[in-house]
Parts: structure tokens; C-alpha cells; sequence
């Protein structure tokens, strides 16, 4: 059973706020009443436009608070014998506590006497008054206001205080409101205030009041009345999560109503319908079974069924109008054509420092062209094509009144203007992905055009001097890096990180581009520690980042990962730390094979050739964990050799060519990783 409510009843607070003051709202009461030491046993939270509510249960009292109070040193107020003296027995009677309770404990350097007092808490309705006052003021949002001649400030201007404990007012005032046992219902619907006499009604009554107060059930309600309109057309619901928030936190009852439009306007893109219906008005598309626009929509409504003609008419009277602004636009940008939205974006301040929009396309053009010499020169044309006009559809009407539509519309206009499926697509898409887990671009084109497109935007900020630092990242450039890595990883093209920096533009000196190599390695070694690999493990490869397909690395770091915990590692492990520990020091030294004496560095050394060979084979097909089988062949014969050889010879000659042998097996240990940094 609960026995706390407490409402702040307001103006109506825009919807993009309540989630952060239903956050706010649990996380300080859980705060202020554990600093109060009043036990939580539950808590629901509830938000409207027009209230912000809690219900809990806590326990009836605070907790004993214990405070420990410092007294004399022990040795003066305890004799050797451990009789208590009387600066013991003072401090006793002021604390009032007997000598015996007395406690001693270290502080600093010494031993003091010192008492434990418990203090026996208050009810918990007595403090409650300080708690709710406390709970309210800690409550930010963006945006505050004051309102009146008060000095109050809030999200909007408060109206009431509903505070109850044990089914009783909890008495307090903040700027002359009084908290009492009334709420208000519905604005238009519903006859104020209303009287809780239970807390267990509460909810009962605002229901009836024509407030569906909990969140989670009103966005049930939208979810069942939506679905259950769109199948009496034969249709589905688009739905939108964010959407679905924002309506949630719109309406206090809500009641969705089907409307339709002319099935004219499904000429249009189906994204600009989709787009204007969201966020110009809030409503809820309708598709068919296979994904296409119907000429219906749901609005919800936040009034009684009764209303529903009302609403139908002048939602579809509007979107009708919203409907025309945006065939207008369309078009208009088409019959601009793709070319002259080209030319558009040479009006267009990409910044200051970095020339035009127009400037920045010529960049991604070149950093795609050297990008696709190397992975794509078949379709180099194309490339050509699909990056030089990637940033057209900027400058075209209908992305000026929706900018998240940019590359959406510019797929249009590819195929308007006649160019390739392929080329329309990669247009399209080349925005993706956002991050990590996002989805890719689903052809190469797209692929391409997007790693270049993020790496100007990247290579572009780094060459102004706007350096991600600590969790300032303004541009997003951590959200690009992670982007190109995805593309990357996910296609598996053969692009290390040094492929990567050549292809930057000419304009970025090589301090800039080495600064972007480790931006981006960084980024890289995040994203393989996000997924689970130990930090040692990644220092095993990282030396191949500038040298290796970044893909391959990944499936190098796996193989390590899996012959880490095989029977044979320990022993091979221990075998490549003897031949880094004893060249680690030492300068490149070349090597002689006529220098070799020994018959254990002798059939070292075949060893080390006859597992070169094999080697090659496994790492050209990327067998990366039999690779790494295959050189622990050698672990017997290592430890052979430093059993029965001394490296550090007398004759300066051929200490120095042992050396060098064992500068090339360390070369050949490290074919896969570099496993002597794992400790």
C-alpha cells in the first residue's frame, strides 16, 4: 500500500520536457528521502502536460541517526591499568552515555576515546513537508519561468500542490500555494477540482475526470485505438517511436481518430508525406501490408469521442493545406533539375575557413575517386557521379522546410534526372550510418561516398583545429570516425589506416594527418574494447592499425583471443616474452647465416624458414588461429635454443648476429599479433 501522493499540478508543459521531469522527479525524491533516512519500498511516477505525481510507499519513521563524538586521548583518560580518570568519566556524563559504552579508536596518529550516540529519528510526516519542498525546488528544465508577482520559477507557472500522506494533508506552502487534498482533471472536459479522499483512488478519479495519468497506459491506449483504426482499412500503423513519446506526453486522454487525404498526393515521395505528417502535425501514417502509403491517417485527439467529426475535419483540412506546400516545393525542384541544385550549393557557406558547399563536394569527389582506385575501380564512373552530386538536393526547396530529408530527396532527383538505380541509391543512403550499430549503406557506392563524406568532416575540423577533447566533441566527429570504422569493418574492404590518410586532401599537412591517425585508431580500440576485448588484448595489434585492412584486424584479435585460451598458450606465451625480453634493447643488427655456430641456432634458424614459408599461406587466406598453431611448432625449439645457447657471447660477432636472429623470429612470432604485450 502506498501512503505518499504528491502532485504538481502546471500549465501545460511541452512534451519534450516530461521525460526529464519524470527522471528528475524519481532520482531526487530517491536522493532527498535517503538523505532524510526514510526507507523507499516503492515508487511509481506519473506525468501529464498538466502534472507531475508521485506515489510511494515509505517506512513511518526516519532511521536512528549514529553520530561518533570525539573525546580526550586514550592515555589521558584511561590509566595504564584501563581505568577510566576523569577527563573519562567528564566526557562520559556530557555525552550521556555510561564510562563503559565509552569506545576507543584511531584518529590520525593516536588513540581517542570517543562515544557512538544513536539519535531515534522523527515520524515521517513531520519531515515530509521539508522533503516535498526540498523535492520541488531541486527540479530543473532547459527552460524556466516566472509568472505573476511571485518570485517562484519553474517549467510553467504552478497552479496546485496535491500532497497527501496516509490519506492526510501534508501542510506546507511555497510562494503562497498551499498543498491541499484537490487535483484538477481534464481542462475542457471536466468539472474542478477534485477531491482525492484515498490515495488509493487517485487514479480512479482522474480516470473519471477524463485523465489517463499513467503514461504507460495512455501510450497502451494510443497504441490499440491506432492499430484498430488502420485495420479497418486494410492497413498498418507506420509507427514511430520518438512520435510515439511525444503524443504520449501531448494528451491527457487521448482519443485517436482516422482521417484520410487525397490519394493524389501518394505521387509524392512517400518520406515527405510521411515527414510532413510527423512533424508538422503528429500524426500517425498508414501503410499496406507491403510497406506502402495509404491515403489515411490517425490523429490523436485529446478530447471525448463525441469531438471526432470536429477533429477529422480540421485535421484533414490542414493537411491538406501542408500537403500543397510541400507538392509546391517538390515540384519546383523539379524542374530546377539535379544540375542547377548542383549550382545551388556554391551559394551555400559550408564555413567560413572551408569555402562552399560546391568546395566541399569537390573534396569528397577526390578523397572517393582515390578511395574507389583501390577497392571499386570498376566503378570509378560512377563513383564520379553518385559523390559530385551527393550535396545537391542541400539546396533544394523541399530540404530547406525538412532538412532531415537531405540525401532522401537527392535519391529522388537522381532518378528524376535519369541516372543509375545504383548511383540514386548511394545518394540516398550516404548519410548512414550514424554509428557503430547503425545500418550501413547497402551498396558500395553508398559506402564509399559515405567514408569520404565523414572523412572531410573530419579531416576538415582537424585542420581548423577543433580537436575532440575530453567529452567536447561539437562537430561529431567521434560519431564520424565511428561511422567510417562500421562501413569498414561491416564490408570488409582491404583499407588500413595508412590507405585511409592517403587519400585526404592535399590541403592537410602530415602533422594534421597523423593527428587524424590516432583520432581514429582511438576510436577504433574503443570500439574493440566496447565489444568485449581485454585492453592488453588490443595492444597485440595495434602496431598493424596503419599497416593492415582494419576488418582483418579485427578477425587477428579473435584469433588471439581463442589461442589465449588453449593448452599450448602459456608455454608458447612464455617463449615469445624470452626473445623480446633479451632483444628490446638493441638496434636493428643485420644478420649472417654464415655466423651461426651452434647446431641449437643452427635448426633454429631452418625452423624459423620452414615456418615462413607455411606461414604465408595461412596469413594470405587469413587463417589467422592456425597461424598462430603453426608457430608454436616453434616453442620447443626456442626454448632449445636459450637452454643450450649463450646469447651473450665472448666474440662481439656473433653475439650480435644471435641477436639478429632473434630480431628476425621476433618478426615471425609477431605475423599475426604482437602476443609478448598481453602481460
Amino acid at each position: 500500500m502506498s501512503n505518499l501522493l504528491f502532485e504538481i499540478g502546471v500549465e501545460e508543459i511541452p512534451a519534450r520536457f516530461l521525460p526529464h521531469g519524470k527522471v528528475q522527479l524519481e532520482e531526487n525524491f530517491k536522493k532527498i528521502t535517503s538523505e532524510y533516512r526514510i526507507s523507499l519500498f516503492a515508487i511509481k511516477v506519473f506525468v501529464t502536460p498538466r502534472r507531475l505525481t508521485i506515489i510511494a510507499d515509505l517506512s513511518e519513521e526516519q532511521e536512528p541517526e549514529e553520530k561518533l563524538i570525539w573525546g580526550p586521548p586514550a592515555h589521558i583518560a584511561f590509566n595504564e591499568s584501563g581505568e577510566p580518570k576523569e577527563p573519562a568519566l567528564a566526557f562520559a556524563k556530557a555525552q550521556g552515555i555510561n564510562v563503559k559504552d565509552l569506545r576507543i579508536e584511531k584518529k590520525g596518529k593516536g588513540n581517542y576515546v570517543c562515544a557512538l550516540l544513536k539519535e531515534k529519528g522523527k515520524k515521517t510526516e513531520e519531515v515530509l513537508p521539508e522533503i516535498l519542498k526540498s523535492l520541488f525546488t531541486s527540479i530543473t528544465f532547459p527552460k524556466m519561468m516566472r509568472w505573476g508577482n511571485g518570485s517562484l520559477k519553474f517549467v510553467r507557472p504552478v497552479r496546485w500542490f496535491l500532497a497527501i500522506y496516509k490519506d492526510r494533508v501534508i501542510p506546507f506552502e511555497i510562494d503562497g500555494i498551499k498543498a491541499g487534498e484537490y487535483t484538477q482533471g481534464h481542462r475542457f472536459l471536466s468539472k474542478n477540482p477534485l477531491k482525492i479522499d484515498k490515495i488509493s483512488n487517485y487514479e480512479k478519479i482522474l480516470e473519471s475526470a477524463f485523465v489517463i495519468v499513467d503514461q504507460n497506459k495512455r501510450k497502451s491506449i494510443i497504441i490499440s485505438q491506432a492499430d484498430s483504426l488502420a485495420n479497418k482499412v486494410n492497413g498498418k500503423i507506420f509507427w514511430d517511436e520518438e512520435l510515439l513519446d511525444e503524443v504520449t506526453n501531448l494528451v491527457e486522454y487521448p482519443e485517436a481518430v482516422l482521417c484520410s487525404f487525397s490519394e493524389a498526393y501518394l505521387t509524392l515521395p512517400k518520406e515527405l508525406l510521411i515527414t510532413v505528417m510527423k512533424d508538422h502535425q503528429r500524426y500517425f501514417s498508414i501503410t499496406d501490408t507491403e510497406g506502402k502509403l495509404k491515403n489515411y491517417f490517425v490523429v490523436i485527439g485529446n478530447t471525448k469521442l463525441e469531438n471526432e467529426e470536429n477533429i477529422r475535419k480540421g485535421a484533414e483540412r490542414v493537411i491538406k493545406a501542408r500537403f500543397e506546400d510541400a507538392k509546391f516545393y517538390y515540384e519546383e525542384d523539379l524542374k530546377k533539375g539535379f544540375e542547377r541544385l548542383l549550382e545551388g550549393t556554391k551559394g551555400i557557406i559550408y564555413h567560413k575557413k572551408l569555402g562552399s558547399l560546391y568546395d566541399k563536394v569537390l573534396r569528397i569527389n577526390r578523397i572517393a575517386i582515390k578511395l574507389a582506385n583501390t577497392i571499386l575501380p570498376e566503378k570509378i564512373e560512377l563513383i564520379e557521379l553518385a559523390s559530385r552530386y551527393c550535396k545537391a538536393d542541400i539546396s533544394s526547396g523541399v530540404v530547406g522546410e525538412f532538412p532531415e530529408l537531405q540525401g532522401i530527396m537527392g535519391g529522388y532527383y537522381a532518378k528524376h534526372a535519369g541516372f543509375p538505380e545504383e548511383v540514386a541509391q548511394a545518394i540516398r543512403e550516404h548519410y548512414l550510418p550514424k554509428g557503430f550499430t547503425d545500418e550501413i549503406p547497402s551498396n558500395d557506392l553508398g559506402c564509399i561516398i559515405s567514408i569520404a563524406d565523414k572523412l572531410d568532416h573530419i579531416s576538415s575540423f582537424f585542420y581548423l583545429g577543433e580537436i575532440p577533447s575530453g567529452t567536447e566533441d561539437p562537430f561529431g566527429l567521434r560519431r564520424a570516425a565511428n561511422a567510417v570504422l562500421a562501413i569498414l569493418l561491416k564490408r570488409k574492404y582491404p583499407l588500413s589506416m595508412g590507405d585511409i590518410l592517403s587519400a585526404l586532401v592535399d590541403f592537410i599537412s602530415e602533422e594534421v594527418k597523423e593527428q587524424i591517425s590516432t583520432f581514429i585508431s582511438q576510436r577504433f580500440e574503443s570500439f574493440l574494447e566496447m565489444s568485449g576485448y581485454d585492453i592488453n588484448l588490443i595492444k597485440t595489434i595495434s602496431e598493424l592499425i596503419l599497416t593492415r585492412p582494419l576488418y582483418e584486424i579485427e578477425e587477428r584479435l579473435k584469433a588471439v583471443n581463442e589461442f589465449k585460451n588453449s593448452d599450448n598458450f602459456e608455454g608458447f606465451f612464455l617463449a615469445v616474452k624470452r626473445v623480446s625480453n633479451i632483444i628490446r634493447n638493441y638496434e636493428k643488427v643485420p644478420f649472417n647465416r654464415d655466423l651461426l655456430v651452434a647446431s641449437e641456432e643452427k635448426e633454429l634458424y631452418i625452423s624459423m624458414e620452414e615456418t615462413r614459408k607455411e606461414l604465408t599461406e595461412y596469413l594470405k587466406n587469413e587463417r589467422f588461429i592456425d597461424a598462430l598453431h603453426h608457430l608454436d611448432r616453434l616453442t620447443p625449439i626456442i626454448n632449445n635454443f636459450f637452454d643450450r645457447v649463450l646469447v651473450m657471447d665472448k666474440d662481439e660477432s656473433i653475439k650480435r648476429n644471435r641477436i639478429a636472429l632473434l630480431q628476425e623470429l621476433s618478426e615471425i612470432l609477431k605475423s599475426v599479433a604482437d602476443i609478448s604485450k598481453l602481460y
